[in-house]
């Protein structure tokens, strides 16, 4: 009994340290419960306390979720601005034309230690795609800036309205 319960106590870590070493770093504790056939003894259980004790404890930023390319695109398309400038597009074009964002690099950027999506909204013609405005999500909350293609500045929203009044575009007041 000694020697299956030693035999699978090796098997486990040398599975356990394998991975780690690799980075996928599962918890050893897991491997032990799914390969013991017998209870576990006093020293496995020592082994998993140690083992566990080794993981870093999860921060406050690797518990909160990620916000996802496509939440982001959602948060962007529900800005007012973008559903007013979207249904303008649409009714002047008769229907031939219609606003859509697309994601002019697929690489996330990172301003001041902080990572944001980066996406354009456009005027989606039969012929070309016309840009009016390009903006970043952050990837870690629901901040988003607008880049200032004059100056090449990044704006906070609240300064975009105050000092673009993109609402002017489309004949609403903001």
């Amino acid at each position: 009994m000694k020697t299956v319960i030693g035999a699978t106590l090796a098997g486990a870590l040398a599975i356990g340290a394998g991975a780690y070493l690799l980075g996928a770093k599962p918890a050893v504790s897991e491997v032990l419960q799914k390969t013991s056939p017998a209870p576990a003894t006093a020293a496995s259980a020592q082994v998993q306390v140690q083992v566990q004790a080794s993981e870093p404890a999860p921060t406050a930023a690797s518990q909160h979720k990620l916000r996802t390319r496509e939440q982001a695109a959602e948060a962007l398309m529900a800005l007012p601005e973008l559903k007013a400038w979207s249904a303008m597009v649409e009714k002047n074009s008769g229907g031939q034309s219609h606003g859509a964002l697309i994601e002019y690099d697929p690489a996330p950027r990172t301003v001041k230690g902080k990572t944001y999506y980066q996406f354009s909204f456009v005027e989606n013609t039969r012929e070309a795609a016309l840009r009016w405005e390009s903006f970043l999500a952050s990837v870690s909350d629901d901040e988003i800036l607008v880049e200032d293609s004059s100056t090449d500045e990044l704006l906070t929203l609240e300064r975009w309205r105050k000092e673009k009044q993109p609402a002017k575009r489309t004949g609403i007041d903001g």
